[in-house]
């Protein structure tokens, strides 16, 4: 099979590095994760890279974070893994939408690393005033989910879960799941 051109959200980098042996004919570009917060820009950048690169087979590790990612997919030799969102992509549907209709707020390593800056810069939640408030309405909850591929940063959670109020649990998810969505989509791809 020739190679997929891979436009991944760069909070899988280190997912994708741990598995890219399992996948030889990947070849991941990683966007900046921070662009899932201004979907135009993160479209302008995927139709960019397209534009430069012209590739026949694409695959997109994204949720559904601009609505034109869906449109490109209807193009033969184009599609993306299943899932609204990363996490939905970690966890699966069933594990995703059960906790977050139990009110869990989620974080994954990459995010974990720049939560001042999602929060912060991002959300324009400077000094973490209002954060509280907001989550409150809608989440009870942290949930980090350990892909297994970077340390548990504990005294990060901690610190996240003293400064925005909420209690902080870890799940180790592993990469079974985006591993097999990986997989499912390259055979599409291959069948296609």
């Amino acid at each position: 099979m020739t190679d997929v051109l891979a436009v991944t959200c760069g909070i899988f980098r280190e997912e994708l590095r741990a598995l890219g042996p399992k996948f030889p004919g990947l070849r991941p570009v990683f966007l900046d994760s921070m662009l899932h917060m201004r979907p135009g820009e993160l479209q302008d950048r995927i139709d960019e890279l397209l534009e430069v690169r012209r590739p026949e087979r694409v695959l997109f590790i994204y949720g559904d974070c601009t609505p034109r990612i869906v449109e490109l997919c209807r193009r033969p030799g184009f599609t993306k893994t299943r899932g609204i969102n990363c996490c939905e992509i970690i966890l699966g549907r069933e594990d995703y939408r059960r906790l977050r209709k139990a009110g869990a707020f989620f974080f994954l390593p990459e995010w974990t690393r720049r939560w001042r800056a999602v929060f912060e810069r991002e959300l324009g939640f400077a000094g973490g005033r209002g954060v509280e408030e907001m989550l409150r309405e809608v989440h009870d909850r942290f949930i980090y989910l350990d892909t297994g591929v970077v340390p548990v940063p504990r005294d990060t959670l901690d610190e996240i879960a003293r400064e925005l109020g909420l209690p902080m649990s870890v799940r180790e998810t592993g990469l079974s799941r985006l591993e097999e969505s990986i997989a499912d989509v390259l055979e599409e791809i291959r069948a296609g």
